[in-house]
């Protein structure tokens, strides 16, 4: 299974060698693709966004009204994904005014990382660290403690 990371941003982030760090140590356990979309208005944002969908995706929406779960259910959550042979699992962290409409209708699923409201690449660094950390779960690492 592939997983995807669609963000909106203009910018190198602070995180980057955090970033890179997770993107590493998850290359290991699964392939990881990023794309970046240009900050924009949302709707064009949006628009590009469901450019780099393709029909069979799952595609799990970042936003704060999502269901927050822990790093175990997510980690089950994954082992489902591949289970059902899903090709492509799809993040997307919309930009600075969330996701429009029809990319909230067109996710599979929508997740939270908390109540609060997070920086755009911050929250990239953490779905990232969270995505490693469940297929550290899945594949009993050491690295998430119970």
């Amino acid at each position: 299974m592939k997983i995807v990371l669609i963000y909106v941003n203009n910018k190198n982030s602070v995180h980057d060698d955090a970033i890179n760090e997770y993107k590493k140590r998850l290359s290991r356990y699964a392939d990881l693709d990023e794309i970046r979309i240009d900050h924009s208005d949302i709707k064009l944002e949006s628009e590009n966004i469901e450019k780099k969908l393709e029909n069979q995706d799952y595609v799990v929406l970042l936003d704060e009204t999502g269901s927050n779960i822990s790093s175990i259910d997510f980690a089950e959550f994954i082992d489902m994904r591949q289970n059902n042979s899903t090709k492509r699992l799809v993040f997307i962290i919309g930009g600075a005014y969330g996701a429009a409409p029809q990319i909230k209708e067109r996710a599979n699923y929508t997740l939270s990382l908390g109540k609060m409201v997070w920086p755009h690449e911050l929250a990239r660094l953490m779905l990232i660290e969270q995505v490693y950390r469940a297929y550290s779960i899945l594949n009993n690492s050491p690295y998430h403690h119970k």
